[in-house]
């Protein structure tokens, strides 16, 4: 064995194996076999396995921690080179990794164990902790979510940027990847890498398991980002809250523009005051190629009223650093984030964008070819002609969604989203008081042809717990069990648990699995507390099948 580079560890071993293990023509060879721990420090959690035989085989890369034994990469062709990317490792653990390969006829052939240790996690990055598992009931694969940190003005901390993480079934850090950009949403795209979001840095990039970055885009319309000279432009003003990956391979998300009014309200509280200047931040459905040119583009300004408000649309949002340097006079014409629309999916049934427009309490049903308004589920207030016809209609018993996050479809054809709550309360309402604000998961069934709209399932936490999350968070359905997924991902609570903010407040995130029957039962629920600055949030998590594509 000779040892090379001790930077990233390199280990070159040459193996000439003379059993026949059970075949009758002798084993394939194992003429070289190198471990490159990953160049990337991005993603630490990884290595490169490059094995060469005598004749053309098969190969997996077989992992031992210490305290299981696991194959975790293969190849399916045949051939006498092969470089697979090592992923699942732990942080801080000791590990052997042994190349075995196949030939044609069966014949097998393994390498010595060649050891690698992990580092351990940053000092100052948050580490899950696994509150509990019932294994035998949660859905198969691994958890990738990312974390951040806020500032006071509710910002990514630029000197701690972002982190992706992937766990496993027992909470345990797998796969990390760590940046200096704030990350929102994140994505595995059909060819195995990640695609992420980042709103604040205004930037889209495309990425393997490694963290090399396949490509970047940005728009062009905003001056935010210092984008590398060869990433793609998209001309729009920003990118935001959620990437999807189309059939065909576009991408959907979502912009915004900047709309300037003479006559815009002026309060959600008092109904009679006067309206004036405002500088009206709106939300643009985009769906474009991968070499950044627009296909398909709704601005939510012409789809709803303009002038329908709730209490948060007349809140800038974090558009200050996008918008504010176009704005001549911000306190004259302050910033409204009218919508702040922060989810938007593909419904392939009948090719329409089911949208979540948080700042107008609604979910949207849009049609793809024509930019038309489908219906508008959310609550009644202020819906004016012709945009009431477009409600729908409620059946039974029935409580609206507010300020939701991260709407879905099932495969029943349901929305499930999460209605994070805040006041609960339209413009010139006076809301329900912090202590008693409260979150919930809900699940719609739409009738279109009725027009009307039945509320089937809703899990609202235990009933020991206060359930809120007044921002962030999401809901997923999982397609083997049914389960529900549940980005519980911006809590601020008191010592005690109660609802808190400001210097009284402990901020926090967790992800929970829950059955879907009622009542729901929790089988997984991991929390993110402790570790650097604190002030942990999560925006969302996804379940994946496999750490591996």
């Amino acid at each position: 064995m000779k040892i090379q580079n001790p930077w990233f560890l390199r280990i070159v071993v040459s193996v000439v194996l003379a059993s026949l293990l059970g075949c009758e023509n002798a084993p394939p060879e194992i003429e070289t076999v190198i471990l490159n721990r990953n160049p990337n420090p991005s993603v630490p959690l990884a290595a490169i396995l490059t094995v060469a035989t005598n004749e053309p085989t098969r190969a997996v890369v077989r992992l031992d921690d210490g305290e299981r034994t696991w194959d975790v990469t293969s190849t399916d062709d045949l051939a006498t080179e092969h470089t697979l990317t090592v992923l699942g490792m732990r942080p801080g653990r000791m590990h052997h990794i042994t190349a075995v390969v196949t030939d044609a006829e069966g014949g097998v052939s393994e390498s010595p164990p060649l050891p690698l240790e992990m580092p351990p996690l940053p000092a100052d990055l948050p580490i899950p902790e696994l509150i509990s598992a019932d294994t035998a009931r949660m859905e198969p694969g691994v958890t990738l979510f990312n974390a951040f940190s806020l500032d006071d003005e509710g910002r990514g901390i630029d000197e701690f940027g972002g982190v992706l993480y992937m766990i496993d079934e027992r909470g345990e850090v797998i796969w990390f990847f760590r940046t200096h950009m704030d990350i929102g949403d994140a994505r595995r795209l059909k060819n195995g890498n990640l695609l992420v979001e980042a709103t604040l840095s205004n930037a889209l990039i495309e990425m393997d398991m490694l963290g090399n970055v396949v490509q970047h885009w940005h728009p062009t319309g905003t001056d935010v980002g210092d984008p590398p000279d060869d990433s793609t432009p998209i001309a729009t003003d920003t990118v935001h809250h959620e990437v999807y990956e189309m059939p065909s391979g576009n991408i959907l998300s979502l912009s915004s523009e900047l709309r300037m009014f003479d006559d815009f309200p002026t309060s959600a509280e008092d109904p009679d005051a006067e309206a004036g200047p405002g500088a009206v931040i709106g939300d643009i459905i985009i769906e474009f190629e991968r070499d950044g040119t627009i296909v398909r583009e709704y601005k939510l300004l012409d789809i709803l009223d303009p002038y329908r408000i709730t209490h948060a649309s007349m809140r800038p949002g974090f558009w200050s650093d996008h918008y504010e340097p176009k704005v001549d006079d911000v306190e004259a014409t302050p910033l409204r984030d009218w919508a702040h629309a922060n989810a938007i999916v593909y419904d392939a049934r009948d090719d329409s964008y089911v949208v979540s427009a948080r700042h107008q309490d609604a979910v949207l049903k849009i049609a793809r070819e024509t930019g038309e308004l489908v219906w508008i589920l959310g609550p009644p207030d202020h819906w004016k002609e012709p945009w009431s016809a477009k409600r729908l209609q409620p059946v039974g018993d029935l409580q609206w969604q507010y300020r939701e996050h991260g709407s879905v479809i099932t495969s029943d054809g349901t929305i499930l989203l999460y209605d994070n709550g805040g006041p609960r309360a339209g413009a010139y309402e006076e809301g329900l008081p912090l202590e008693e604000r409260y979150s919930r998961i809900v699940e719609f069934a739409v009738d279109e042809e009725a027009m009307n709209v039945e509320q089937v399932w809703t899990y609202a936490g235990r009933t020991d717990e206060s359930f809120y999350s007044g921002y962030l968070s999401d809901a997923d359905w999982l397609p083997i069990t049914g389960n529900i997924l549940i980005t519980d991902g911006a809590r601020e609570t008191s010592d005690d648990g109660v609802n808190a903010d400001g210097e009284d407040a402990n901020y926090w995130a967790r992800i929970v699995e829950v059955t879907h029957t009622e009542p729901a039962e929790i089988v997984y629920e991991v929390h993110l507390k402790d570790g650097g600055n604190g002030n942990w949030h999560i925006y969302r998590a996804e379940r994946l099948p496999s750490l591996y594509p």
